[in-house]
């Protein structure tokens, strides 16, 4: 693996097709934090393929996205997923609808995920690869973005699941690295098209007062609601 180095900018072809794509989406209202610190851990829903698209164009700062190790994989693997559990399971399109957006989007999608350094993800022991990778950029002082939402029944407005898989890595930098790394939620909304920023958390306590992997989650789960819930009261 190259070595990893700080991010200050994306390559020429990412350059592009970000400026692209900004002429088609509209640019999202950002409230909340917006003093972010160098380094830090985000989290966000998805939102389906929006969440992800927006932060991409619009965060204010620069991040690592972790996704699907399937998208960073061969043809076959990147159609397989795009059809099957994309936009079939997730998005219920139909199927001849599902076929061509699959078919269209997995030739360039490797190149977009490269290009964006996306790191990938898993469900069972290679999660530590997925670790690994991170600790590194984090190491280069570079943030990374995780999207922790159980996506298996399909996008939601108000989230119910939140995989472990960013406390384990915020746990395994606190002990290889001894830094409590910054945990820092974000809501995005497609129907208000706004993203807002929550307030920095740290983990460390609740490692020391013994909560597991799985209620931390539940608790940064129960944050990102919130920032959506607490805008809809000041709207009302």
């Amino acid at each position: 693996m190259k070595k990893i180095s700080k991010l200050t900018k994306f390559g020429p072809i990412v350059t592009v097709i970000m400026a692209i794509m900004r002429i088609f989406k509209k640019t999202p209202v950002i409230i909340g934090n917006t003093n972010l610190p160098e380094k830090a851990i985000y989290i966000s829903n998805h939102s389906a393929a929006v969440g992800p698209i927006t932060l991409s164009l619009y965060f204010p700062s620069l991040f690592i996205p972790w996704g699907v190790h399937q998208m960073t994989e061969n043809f076959r693997a990147r159609w397989n997923y795009l059809f099957h559990v994309f936009y079939r399971k997730q998005r219920e399109y139909g199927k001849t609808a599902a076929f061509i957006l699959s078919t269209l989007f997995a030739p360039f999608s490797k190149l977009v995920f490269v290009a964006m350094h996306v790191i990938p993800t898993y469900r069972d022991l290679r999660l530590h690869h997925t670790i690994d990778i991170s600790i590194k950029h984090l190491d280069s002082g570079n943030s990374i973005l995780i999207f922790p939402e159980d996506s298996d029944d399909g996008y939601k407005e108000i989230l119910d699941n939140y995989q472990a898989g960013f406390v384990l890595l915020a746990k395994g930098y606190l002990q290889k690295r001894n830094i409590d790394l910054p945990i820092i939620p974000i809501y995005f909304s497609k129907k208000e098209n706004i993203i807002i920023i929550g307030e920095v958390v740290y983990c460390k306590k609740m490692f020391e007062q013994g909560l597991n992997r799985n209620k931390i989650a539940e608790f940064f789960l129960h944050q990102t609601n919130l920032l959506y819930a607490n805008y809809l009261d000041s709207k009302s």
